[in-house]
């Protein structure tokens, strides 16, 4: 019966239900620094800092570092957002990409943010990831990679 229960509360919530901390919610732009800054948030560095991506993909990435534009739209009070986005952003710093070239938006637990109608860009799980280069969309890593993000994204920009 007790897994019963517990199977219908993840089917209901999924896994960005679960919510740790509701003072952990973050609604808007946000940057990297908001994360890395803020003790409430201590899930990132500590996944940011025990990420070790293939650095052989990482090489093949950084020719692209100056046309690569990143939308993100995240929750921090989701789970799949606390294991990807620091990854994300190691990722990123490794390669290069200038900060600028990333816009990240945190919705709350409705996913709603104060930012960005984020049904506009037909986003509907998160963490979601949009790549874009010369303006247009290339694809998308949504709540987690198919084998990891710095393959997803070699793969999203045709380097595979």
């Amino acid at each position: 019966m007790k897994s019963k229960v517990l199977l219908v509360l993840l089917v209901i919530f999924g896994s960005c239900g679960v919510f740790k901390n509701k003072n952990m919610v973050l609604n808007g732009r946000a940057t990297q620094a908001t994360l890395v800054n803020n003790k409430s948030y201590a899930w990132f560095t500590e996944e940011y800092n025990s990420y070790k991506p293939n650095q052989a993909l990482i090489n093949q990435l950084k020719p692209l570092k100056e046309d690569l534009k990143v939308l993100v739209v995240a929750g921090s009070w989701c789970g799949d957002t606390q294991r990807e986005l620091p990854r994300f952003f190691k990722i990123i710093n490794d390669i290069g990409v200038p900060e600028q070239s990333i816009e990240m938006i945190m919705v709350d637990e409705s996913k709603k943010s104060s930012a960005l109608n984020i049904s506009v860009i037909q986003v509907t799980n998160i963490p979601t990831f949009i790549f874009f280069k010369d303006g247009k969309e290339q694809g998308r890593i949504i709540e987690k990679p198919k084998t990891t993000i710095e393959e997803d994204i070699c793969n999203i920009l045709g380097l595979m």
